[in-house]
Parts: structure tokens; sequence; C-alpha cells
């Protein structure tokens, strides 16, 4: 996503992803309000296919639980965590009238979610907190107040909520999922896959511990490792999406950039929601545009303008004129590809502000970036390239997905490739050095660490003369 060409709004985190927050989990029945055992049970199974990350049957369970039960408000939020944006507001806002026969935890599961969707980021905190406090098992809680701290540059808080959830339940196994991706944020390779490996061990028949472990191997450079775990998963669950997904990065980062478009798209097939298929196709677009392949990369962005559109969707007019602005560049039309960008930049931000509803929260789109830097490249204007170069490789906020992340090291790339043209090599070694602490060898970044080198060697051979 989560930050790639798609825009991203605050308020999506809500929505489950694998690597994300895990479904909420209930002790017993007390904690739930409905008429019908019926209901009752074809919910349990619902959320135990979410906590799986299955969402395609939880979806179906939570709608035959309300069927049998138009009231069942955890029903209610579960159905809204799975669907369209405007339908999930629609179903939390509905559960949220009903908050007056409810439990006490009920109505916290129901006011986080509604907060959440409202793009209400104060109140969605607060919650959080109190969440936190009053339910320590609580993982969905935990999770808004990790992601919280850690964007805040609290990473060691972080730690301590997970710490506490598993105080509380040594065998969560959604914990350790959690943690395992906390660490392969940061670059933790190998604490990251211990936590992976216990996940695997408490749930190995599922198909999410195998396409974790996947995606931390295939961001982190690990790719034979990532595309032997993803097929595994695969085997589990034939229409496990995310891991068709994740085997398009490991591809793309081998450099098979044929075979990476079309796992990303197999995942848009195969995706529960029109956003998330627009993620996977965007995914395609881009390592289209890596490899310099048109005829795909138009075929790509039509399959992207072709989707459903939702009208009260801020940002569907400014993907549009971005992928104009791509192909613009694709086509040699760097200038005009310039001028989109700018007529889209305040327009990107004003969007963003809406959506934070004035939260502390700093514009960057890195997409954005990116394709004015090559823009500008491409026009000759080196130096102009530098500062959006500089805003990649030390971004203003701190990133929460790997998509996210990989922008940080293409940035860092390009980055140093044009200060070694300049001459400073030195530092333009180091964004390098610092890239492989991530993953060693990243296919897209390859070109400028190539530029780097022969760079390095054309010096050392000049002072030897």
């Amino acid at each position: 996503m989560k930050k790639r060409v798609a825009i991203p709004a605050f308020g999506a985190i809500l929505l489950v992803a694998v690597g994300a927050a895990a479904a909420l989990y209930f002790g017993n029945r007390r904690e739930v309000t409905t008429s019908s055992d019926a209901a009752y049970q074809v919910y349990r199974d619902a959320l135990d296919n979410e906590r799986k990350f299955y969402f395609r049957e939880a979806r179906e369970g939570y709608a035959k639980a309300l069927e049998a039960d138009p009231q069942f408000v955890e029903a209610i939020l579960g159905l809204a965590r799975l669907s369209e944006r405007e339908q999930a507001l629609s179903l939390t806002r509905r559960a949220a009238k009903q908050a007056g026969r409810l439990t006490d935890r009920e109505r916290f599961h129901v006011d986080m979610q509604l907060a959440g969707m409202e793009n209400r980021q104060e109140d969605w905190l607060r919650l959080a907190r109190v969440g936190h406090e009053k339910y320590p098992d609580d993982i969905r809680a935990a999770m808004v107040l990790c992601e919280h701290e850690t964007e805040a540059g609290h990473p060691e808080r972080a730690l301590e909520i997970f710490s506490e959830v598993l105080a509380r339940e040594p065998n969560n196994a959604q914990a350790y999922n959690n943690m395992g991706y906390f660490y392969g944020y940061r670059g933790e390779y190998d604490k990251a896959i211990e936590n992976f490996r216990k996940y695997q061990f408490m749930a190995p028949d599922q198909a999410n511990p195998f396409d974790s472990l996947g995606e931390i191997q295939a961001y982190s450079g690990h790719y034979d490792e990532a595309i032997e775990n993803l097929n595994h998963a695969l085997k589990l669950k034939p229409d496990f999406f995310e891991s068709y997904g994740h085997l398009g990065v490991a591809y793309e980062g081998k450099g098979d950039y044929e075979k990476a478009i079309g796992y990303y798209e197999k995942a848009a097939e195969d995706a529960l929601t029109t956003s998330r298929t627009r993620d996977f196709l965007i995914q395609a677009l881009r390592a289209s545009v890596t490899a310099q392949d048109l005829p795909n990369g138009r075929r790509l962005a039509a399959k992207v303008e072709a989707l459903p559109k939702d009208p009260k969707d801020p940002y569907a007019a400014i993907r549009e004129r971005f992928l104009k602005a791509v192909f613009a560049y694709e086509e040699g039309r760097c200038a005009e590809a310039r001028e989109i960008l700018l007529e889209l930049r305040p327009k990107m931000e004003a969007a963003f502000q809406a959506s934070v509803k004035g939260a502390p929260v700093k514009y960057y789109e890195p997409g954005w970036n990116y394709l004015m830097v090559r823009s500008l490249i491409a026009l000759g204007d080196r130096d102009a390239a530098i500062p959006y170069l500089e805003e990649m490789a030390s971004p203003p906020r701190p990133f929460a997905k790997f998509d996210e992340r990989r922008w940080v090291y293409e940035g860092r790339a390009l980055l140093a490739e044009q200060l070694a043209r300049k001459g400073d090599l030195d530092r333009a070694e180091k964004l390098l050095a610092e890239n492989r602490k991530w993953n060693p060898s990243w296919a897209p970044t390859r070109g400028s660490e190539q530029v780097v080198a022969q760079l390095r060697r054309e010096k050392v051979l000049a002072a030897s003369k």
C-alpha cells in the first residue's frame, strides 16, 4: 500500500490485512450479546476464520450469523471489518445505534471501531489506551497502541505492549505474528524469524504463519526461502491471495519482473475487496515501470481504471490523474509528467489533511516524490531531484508497512547514484550500506548500485595512475 501509487488515508489501518491488526479476541459467550444459539455458533467459526486471516470464509460466516440474528452487534462489526469502506462505515454506525443493550466490552469494540472508521485519531487512541488497560488480552487495542508508539518513535514501548499481551496469554499466536512484523520492519531479521517460527509451531496447519514468514523473507532478500514458504501457504489454502502478492515481491526482488507481474495480477484476481485488488494491480504496474515495460503498463493501467469507483472516495480523481503522469513519464513526456505532478500536489495534500482531520500527522507521499524524481532526472535536472530523494531517504514519518519501507531504500539508492555522480562517493556508499542491512540484493535498486560501484572503480583507477 499503505506510501505507494495509491494514496493512503488514515483509518485504513483499521481494516484487517495480513501483517496488520488481528481479529478481536473473546474468552466466552458472556462477552457477546445475541438472542440466537445458531448465530453465536456461526459467529464463533467466523471469528476463528478471521483470526486465521481466512477472510472470505469469515465474511460469509458473519453474514450468516446476521441472517440468524440481524441485531448481533459483534457480527455486524466483523462484517464491517471485511467490507469496502463505505459499507464498513455504514455497518459500524448501525452497530453503534445499539450501544445501550451491549456489554461494556462490546461497547468498547463499537466505539473504537467507529472512531477509526471516522478518522477520529485522538478518540481512537484514547479508546485503545482505556481498552488495553481494561482488557489486556484484546489484540486489536494492543496493535493500535503498538503502531502509534512505533510511529511516535517509541519502539521499546511497543514491545512492552506485546509482552503484556503474552504475559496474560502465552499462547497468543497473533501476538507472535505481530511481533515478527515489528522486528521485520526494523530490519531485525533473526528476531522476526524467531517469532514467526513460534507462530508456525502454534498453527502448523494454517496458511498465514507461512505467508508471514515468506513476506519477511521476500522483503529481506531471502527469495528462494520466501518462495518455498509462500508456496506452502498456498498448498494449505489455494485462495490465500496475499501469498500470491508476496510471491510477486520475491520475484520482483530477484529481477524476474514478468513473473512478479503475473503473481501480483493473480493476487488481484482473488482479492476480497476492490481496494486490495487495486493495491495489487498498482504493485504490478510499478513493476512494469521499473522494467520499462510500456505495453504491460498500459494494460495494467486500464485494469486499474476499470475498477468500480466509490463516488465518495476523495482519491478517485487523484489516482486517475496520477496514472496520466505515470504514462507521460513512461512515454518520454517527462515535462508533462512534472506539470501533472505539480498540479496534483496541493490536491493530494488537501485530501490527506481532510482524512486525518487536524491530527498532527505530516503529509508525505513517496510515490509522488519517486515519479517527480524520475521525471526530473530524465529532464537532466538532477540537482532539483535531490531534495525529494533526501526526503525519501529520511521520511518525515515512520513507515508502517514493507511496501512503505521499500520506498525508503529505493529513494536511498537513487540518492546515492545522484551524489556519486556529483563526486560524493563516500556518502553514496554509506547510503547503500544502510540499505543492505535491510536487503542485500533488491533488483529495482541494482542499476543505481552499479553506477556507484563503477564510479568508485574509475576514481580508484584514476588515483593509481
